[in-house]
C-alpha cells in the first residue's frame, strides 16, 4: 500500500496536520522539523499526490512539453534539461509530440489544457502555418515559451539557437578546408528554423566570393525520398557538388551512406557537415562533422523562463528572448 502523510505522522508521533505543513514548506513550521519529516518521508518511500494536492490548491504542479519528436537527439537532449528545472521546482512533465502534424499539435494543446498544466514548453511543428490555437492557451491564462521552433505576433519568452550563424560556420569550415561546390540539403522551406540555416549558407558563399548554383540546393520533409534527391544532387561525380552542408544530422547521415553506395568517398569526395551534433555523429563511419547549439542548457533556459512568468516575476527584455551561440564540431566526414 502506498504510504500516507499519515503513516509518517504516526512513525514520528507529531500530527498530520504538521507533517503536511512541513513537506509544503509551510514558514510556520521549524527547519529542524522540515529536516525530520522530509528524511522520514524519504525513508518510507513517501510520494506526493499530485491530484489530491491540486484539488486542494487549485494548482497540478505540472509543466507541459509539446515538441515535433521525442525521438530526435535534439529535443531529447532539451527534455532533459527541461525536466532539471522542473523537479527543482517541486513540479513534473506532461511530455506530448506532434509527429510534425500541425492538427496533431492542436489536439496535444487541448489535452494539455485538460491537464490543467500551468505552463507549456512549445516547439512547433513543420506544418503549422497559422496560430489561432495558441489562442487556447492565452484565453486559458496559461503560460507558454516558445522553445526552437517560435511563432510571430506573439509576445512570450523564446529560447532558440543561432541557426544563421550556425549555418554560415559549417559553410566557412567547407570553404577553409578547400571545398568549392557546397550544396544544402535544407529541412522544410516553411520551417523558421530551415530558412535560417540556408541563409547563414548563402552568407557565407557571398562572403567568400562563391558562385551561387540553385541546383546545389534543396529543401526537404520527413515524408521525402532523400536517397533518391542525394543521388540526383551528385550523379555527376566531376561537375556535382564536394561538399555537403545538411540541415540535420539525420539527414547527414543518410547522405553518407547514400554517396558510399554510389561508391563516393567521404570525406575524399565529399564532406559533409550536419546540424545538431546528435549521438550519430560517433556512430556513422566516417564521424560526422555537426554544428551544435547546445540543447540541454536551451532546456534549461526554457524552464527557467516559464517559471519567471508562472510566479510573475520580472523577466528583463534582453532576457526575454535568449539565443544561443553555435559551433562546429570538427569530425573525420569533412577533414
Amino acid at each position: 500500500m502506498a504510504v500516507t502523510i499519515k503513516d509518517i505522522a504516526t512513525a514520528l508521533r507529531i500530527s498530520p496536520s504538521t507533517v503536511s505543513r512541513a513537506l509544503n514548506d509551510h514558514p510556520n513550521i521549524s527547519e529542524e522539523t522540515k529536516k525530520v519529516v522530509s528524511a522520514k518521508a524519504k525513508e518510507l518511500k513517501y510520494q506526493t499526490n499530485f491530484i489530491a494536492a491540486g484539488l486542494r490548491t487549485k494548482k497540478s504542479n505540472s509543466i507541459g512539453i509539446l515538441v515535433p519528436h521525442i525521438t530526435s537527439s535534439f529535443f531529447a537532449s532539451a527534455i532533459d534539461g527541461i525536466q532539471k528545472v522542473v523537479s527543482d521546482n517541486g513540479y513534473f512533465t506532461i511530455i506530448c509530440q506532434s509527429n510534425e502534424d500541425y492538427h496533431n499539435e492542436i489536439d496535444q494543446i487541448r489535452s494539455l489544457l485538460s491537464c490543467k498544466v500551468e505552463g507549456v514548453i512549445l516547439s512547433l511543428s513543420s506544418e503549422t502555418k497559422e496560430y489561432e490555437h495558441l489562442e487556447m492557451l492565452e484565453a486559458y491564462d496559461t503560460p507558454f515559451v516558445f522553445f526552437d521552433r517560435i511563432a510571430p505576433g506573439f509576445d512570450m519568452p523564446t529560447v532558440e539557437a543561432n541557426d544563421f550563424t550556425g549555418g554560415f560556420q559549417a559553410v566557412e569550415h567547407l570553404i577553409k578546408r578547400g571545398r568549392k561546390r557546397i550544396a544544402h540539403l535544407g529541412g522544410p522551406g516553411l520551417l523558421g528554423i530551415s530558412k535560417s540555416r540556408y541563409e547563414g549558407y548563402m552568407e557565407a558563399l557571398k562572403t567568400y566570393d562563391y558562385e551561387i548554383n540553385e541546383d546545389y540546393v534543396v529543401f526537404t520533409k520527413p515524408e521525402n525520398d532523400h536517397g533518391e534527391i542525394i543521388e540526383k544532387m551528385f550523379a555527376d561525380p566531376k561537375k556535382g557538388p564536394d561538399a555537403l552542408f545538411t540541415f540535420s544530422d539525420e539527414l547527414a547521415v543518410e547522405a553518407i551512406l547514400k554517396l558510399k553506395s554510389m561508391g563516393l568517398n567521404v570525406p575524399r569526395d565529399v564532406s559533409v557537415v550536419g546540424f545538431g551534433n546528435s549521438n550519430l555523429c560517433e556512430i556513422v563511419e566516417p564521424h560526422l562533422t555537426s554544428v551544435t547549439h547546445e540543447p540541454i542548457e536551451m532546456g534549461e533556459a526554457a524552464a527557467d523562463l516559464l517559471f519567471k512568468v508562472i510566479q510573475n516575476k520580472h523577466i528583463p527584455p534582453h532576457l526575454k528572448k535568449r539565443k544561443f551561440d553555435s559551433r562546429v564540431i570538427i569530425r573525420d566526414s569533412s577533414r
